[in-house]
């Protein structure tokens, strides 16, 4: 496939036209131009623009091919071809002694060459060297056309006189006709005062339509043996052709580079080889950028690294440009099909690069190296060529491989690294790759509140305690509502195996926090000795059922909490939880004793003094003679408490 991509010129001719399947109607239009043309007079000269690797070369030699076949062009009409790489060639003068040498060497023009040399040192030597090549092709009755790949290259070492000369004899001699290649509009084709100013029949070469994507698939699936793997494909996920149609911006080579990895659905080879991917098109991408004005280059350069579509604002703060320069800029890249412009809601626009995949290796190649944004340019790769489901399907695979260790570290690396930018999977597929990934990692794949509390509903429907104790241990301390599902999941659900698990260790982690000054003991474990001194008591408190002495023993936890941990003071709003779980229960008389505790006394009021007149209000008969003390102002906040609370007992007690 290599020389698909890079060397078209040089295969098999045959093989060539046969895998020729797109850009046909494109062809098809010059073709015919040419067959009705007789050249009597000068003909409309052509000029191709599209990005690299969009087909330019590829075109040009079709062209070629078509009409050295054609039974009657190929009596009268040569097709001589420029590559990109031409040397060679510094002064117009060189054109004329090239295609000398070409007639020469393929169609008997004996002695062509050396008829010209022997004019080298005559003043007007280009116009000698012209005229013996014009005598040449009159005496037999031939003409030429001479296809150019990269014209701007040569143009650009030609002086503005060599260039006027090369539109006067193609706009007067009807002997040359020109068809020439270029990766971007040329400046000088637009500008009045230019030579080649509206010179040339500009042909614009965009983006693969989908039916033309489809066919080029095709046809690399013939070639590599994959028909029935693309058909599937086709057939069954088509969505993925316009996924690919938006990496590659439906440039060709692209599309060939990416056949591997397009219908590698399984995690295999060919993605991890990525990298090797972005390797081959460097050379591709690389004069891409070398195409660009310095100006052009810079806007592109920020334009990349955002990856995220980006104002002219955002690129003019960016890059301390005017605006009207970028824009400018910005209109030009958009012809050359380098930049795509997006609407918004706004008159302002917004841009990003067309290619996503140019994108993608220009992270590679040029984004920051620092911590995960080494792997950004995976990361993007994977979003859009992969939606959430197949994400995932490939995050379980590398976990698995990575448990058998069939994945070597570096690559361990690399996609742990990548899969810890997407958010929004599915919690336990995100627990399976923190599970999976080296400790350092695992840090950076955040458990959301979102996914807390759906892994709490999926443990605890399925039974899952050690996933359940494992989540536990790591939640978030300055989270709420993580604290709050995890309290009542465990209240209102059977979880005795749940505590069987606990009470296994737990032991051992009250020995570690008594045994240290310096320990900070996860939240969890301080939940869990507050319910099992009180809910569970049949475990090491199995004879106490004593109101006053298990407030005592709530007062011990919450010491060994408080005085043995670098904590300077226990988490206000955790008491607040716990006071409302023993409200939520009826467990007024361990709640008002709680404050009466030396520990519970000494805490800062502020809520807690709040929880402490709540819990007054539903041991008094008379309501309202506890606002009597403590002031009317606070009865709204306490009468709305105590609703929340009454609504948790009535769950309580539907439960039960």
């Amino acid at each position: 496939m290599s020389t698909l991509l890079y060397n078209p010129d040089k295969k098999n001719k045959q093989q060539f036209i046969e895998e020729f399947v797109v850009r046909t109607s494109v062809f098809e239009d010059i073709f015919q131009d040419i067959q009705t043309g007789k050249m009597k007079t000068p003909e409309q000269h052509y000029l191709l623009v599209g990005q690299r690797g969009s087909g330019k070369t590829t075109l040009l030699n079709r062209l070629k091919y078509a009409i050295e076949d054609d039974s009657k062009l190929n009596k009268w009409l040569i097709p001589i071809i420029f590559n990109e790489e031409q040397y060679h060639i510094i002064e117009l003068v060189n054109i004329w002694e090239n295609i000398a040498s070409y007639l020469e060497d393929f169609y008997g023009f004996n002695g062509l060459s050396e008829e010209i040399a022997k004019n080298t040192s005559k003043k007007d030597f280009e116009q000698i060297a012209l005229d013996i090549l014009i005598k040449a092709l009159n005496k037999k009755e031939k003409k030429i056309v001479l296809f150019i790949d990269n014209i701007g290259d040569l143009l650009k070492k030609f002086d503005e006189l060599e260039v006027r000369r090369l539109r006067e004899i193609l706009q007067t001699i009807p002997h040359i006709r020109l068809i020439a290649g270029s990766p971007i509009i040329l400046e000088s084709l637009n500008d009045y005062h230019q030579p080649l100013f509206e010179f040339f029949k500009v042909i614009q070469l965009k983006g693969l339509t989908s039916d033309e994507t489809i066919m080029l698939l095709k046809k690399l699936a013939e070639i590599n043996h994959q028909t029935s793997k693309i058909e599937n494909i086709i057939n069954n996920t088509p969505s993925r052709i316009e996924t690919l149609r938006t990496l590659s911006g439906g440039v060709p080579r692209t599309v060939a580079l990416l056949f591997m990895v397009f219908i590698d659905d399984e995690h295999g080879n060919a993605l991890t080889d990525l990298e090797k991917i972005l390797d081959m098109v460097t050379p591709l991408y690389k004069h891409r950028m070398d195409d660009l004005p310095t100006q052009q280059q810079k806007i592109v350069d920020a334009v990349a690294k955002n990856w995220d579509a980006i104002s002219v604002k955002e690129l003019s703060e960016t890059l301390r440009m005017e605006s009207k320069v970028i824009s400018a800029q910005l209109r030009q890249l958009e012809k050359n099909q380098v930049i795509e412009k997006r609407a918004t809601d706004t008159k302002n626009h917004i841009y990003l690069l067309k290619e996503r995949f140019f994108n993608v290796w220009y992270l590679m190649r040029y984004g920051r190296k620092q911590d995960r944004q080494r792997v950004i340019w995976l990361a993007k790769f994977l979003e859009i060529w992969c939606d959430n489901k197949e994400i995932e399907k490939r995050i379980l695979n590398y976990a698995e491989k990575s448990k058998k260790g069939l994945i070597d570290k570096n690559t361990q690396e690399l996609y742990a690294e990548a899969y810890s930018f997407f958010d929004k999977i599915n919690p336990e597929t995100k627990m399976v790759l923190r599970e999976n990934t080296p400790k350092y990692l695992s840090e950076q794949i955040k458990i959301t509140d979102e996914d807390f509390l759906e892994l709490v509903d999926i443990y605890i429907k399925k039974s899952k305690w050690d996933k359940l104790l494992e989540i536990s241990l790591n939640i978030n301390r300055d989270s709420t509502i993580q604290k709050e599902k995890l309290t009542h999941a465990l209240l209102l659900n059977d979880t005795r195996a749940f505590y069987d698990i606990i009470s296994k260790n737990i032991q051992d982690k009250i020995k570690e926090i008594k045994d240290s000054d310096t320990i900070e003991i996860p939240y969890f474990y301080s939940f869990y000795l507050f319910v099992n001194a009180i809910y569970q008591p049949s475990y090491k408190y199995a004879n106490i059922d004593h109101v006053k002495n298990k407030a005592q023993i709530v007062n011990e936890t919450f010491k060994i909490l408080v005085e043995n941990t670098n904590v300077p003071e226990f988490e206000e709003d955790s008491i607040v939880l716990y006071i409302g779980i023993l409200l939520s229960h009826k467990y007024y008389q361990l709640a008002l004793l709680f404050f009466k505790t030396q520990f519970g006394s000494n805490l800062k009021r502020n809520k807690l003094e709040f929880m402490y007149i709540m819990t007054l209000y539903f041991i008094n008969d008379r309501k309202d003679n506890v606002f009597e003390k403590y002031g009317s102002e606070i009865k709204e906040i306490v009468i709305k408490g105590s609703e929340v609370i009454l609504k948790q007992q009535k769950m309580l007690n539907n439960k039960s």
